[in-house]
């Protein structure tokens, strides 16, 4: 098998942690998009606009290296249907094709180049990629998990 490059690899780990989180949100029933355990806590909806937005968010900063951390709303006090719901899954799911398209791309010189975040310190763009999204979605794919054990 050859050696694969850094990006190649983490565009494989990024297209199973969409697939996992894509699974547990197609498992979310019909009438539940917008339950939430708590008033603070997100919905299944609000959680798929988040992640939409990390996704578009990390877009944005592979273009723009000085582009600061943006704390998106969270929890949104207006209802969605099941059917805007469902295009917040479709575009998880063409969101996670691209994301995994660009990190392919992306070279191992480019992974270690430094860059300032404002949640995190000097940092790398690996760093950005791994902690500020991966992992920020499997966290939140962990959140979704639980809460259908809750539905």
């Amino acid at each position: 098998m050859p050696d694969l490059s850094t990006g190649q690899r983490l565009a494989d780990f990024s297209r199973a942690v969409r697939e996992s989180t894509l699974k547990r949100l197609k498992r979310v029933p019909p009438g539940k998009e917008n339950w939430r355990v708590s008033l603070e806590a997100m919905s299944f909806a609000d959680t798929a606009r988040h992640l939409i937005e990390c996704d578009q968010w990390l877009f944005k900063k592979l273009a723009d290296k000085e582009l600061p951390h943006s704390d998106g709303k969270a929890v949104e006090e207006i209802p969605v249907s099941r059917q805007e719901f469902e295009k917040y899954v479709a575009d998880l799911q063409r969101l996670g094709i691209e994301r995994a398209e660009k990190l392919a791309k992306i070279t191992d010189d480019q992974f270690a180049e430094p860059m300032l975040d404002n949640r995190f310190g000097m940092v790398t763009l690996w760093w950005i990629i791994v902690r500020g999204n991966l992992d920020h979605e499997a966290h939140h794919r962990g959140q979704i998990a639980a809460y259908l054990r809750m539905v």
